[in-house]
């Protein structure tokens, strides 16, 4: 989980442009905006960075307070 490219990606693209981003990666395997060379870091780049562009949306935070809350679901997740 790369944080300074999910908030890059969550500040500049939508929730609909990033899940674009991410079905055109894994139909294609070219990355519309390349964060990273490795495949599986790529789409998680994408998938978190709609996730917290969606709680930036859908909650009116900004980018540093969706990172906040998706790492607390994270780390519930995995503890």
């Amino acid at each position: 989980m790369n944080a300074k490219n999910m908030k890059e990606l969550a500040g500049k693209y939508t929730f609909d442009e990033l899940n674009k981003f991410a079905d055109e990666f894994e139909n294609t395997g070219v990355a519309p905006v390349k964060t990273s060379e490795e495949p599986g870091d790529q789409m998680s780049d994408y998938l978190m960075a709609a996730e917290l562009r969606f709680l930036m949306d859908e909650q009116g935070l900004d980018v540093n307070n969706a990172l906040r809350e998706f790492s607390k679901r994270v780390r519930g997740v995995l503890t």
